[in-house]
C-alpha cells in the first residue's frame, strides 16, 4: 500500500510538471501572438496616418488653368508658351519647375521658368495667387495641356495655340 502510494505520488508530480510546461508554452505563445499584433496594429495605424496627410494635401490644394483656350500666350522666336494657374484651394502650393509636370498631348513639355505673378515671391503659390509657367514648345494648333503638381493633382485645357 505504501509503494503504490508513492507510485501515486510520481505519477500526480509528473503530471503536475508536465501541466506547467503546457502552461508555460501557452503563455509564451500568446505573448508571441500580442507582439505580433501590436506590430502589425501600429504599422497600420502609421500608413493610415500617411495617407491622411496625403489626402489633407490634395483635398486643400488645388489650382486651375485660366488662360484663354484660343490665345494660349506663343512667342514664336523663343518657342515658349504661357500658362497661368491660380491657386484655387486653401493652401500654398510648391510652383517651381522642379516641382510640376506639363504634358502637351501627351508628351512631356520642358518648363523653361516658373513666376509668380504680381508678387516678389517665386517658389510658391499662396491662395488666390496666379503664378505662370513658361514652357518650351514651338507648335501651332490645337493642342490639350495637363498641368500636374507634385501632389497629383491634374487639370487640363484644351486649347489653340497660335
Amino acid at each position: 500500500m505504501l509503494a503504490s502510494a508513492a507510485i501515486m505520488g510520481d505519477l500526480m508530480a509528473a503530471n503536475v510538471f508536465s501541466e506547467l510546461i503546457m502552461f508555460v508554452s501557452v503563455l509564451i505563445i500568446a505573448a508571441a501572438v500580442s507582439g505580433i499584433l501590436a506590430t502589425t496594429t501600429h504599422e497600420l495605424s502609421l500608413g493610415i496616418s500617411s495617407k491622411g496627410d496625403i489626402l489633407t494635401s490634395e483635398l486643400t490644394q488645388d489650382f486651375e488653368i485660366i488662360n484663354d483656350p484660343d490665345n494660349i500666350p506663343w512667342n514664336q522666336t523663343t518657342g515658349i508658351i504661357s500658362i497661368y494657374i491660380k491657386n484655387i484651394g486653401k493652401s500654398p502650393i510648391p510652383f517651381s519647375k522642379d516641382v510640376l509636370t506639363v504634358l502637351i498631348d501627351g508628351e512631356v513639355a520642358n518648363i523653361s521658368s516658373t513666376s509668380v505673378v504680381n508678387s516678389n515671391i517665386s517658389d510658391v503659390i499662396y491662395p488666390s495667387m496666379v503664378g505662370k509657367l513658361d514652357v518650351n514648345y514651338n507648335v501651332s494648333g490645337y493642342h490639350t495641356i495637363k498641368v500636374i503638381s507634385e501632389c497629383g493633382i491634374a487639370r487640363t485645357l484644351k486649347a489653340n495655340i497660335q
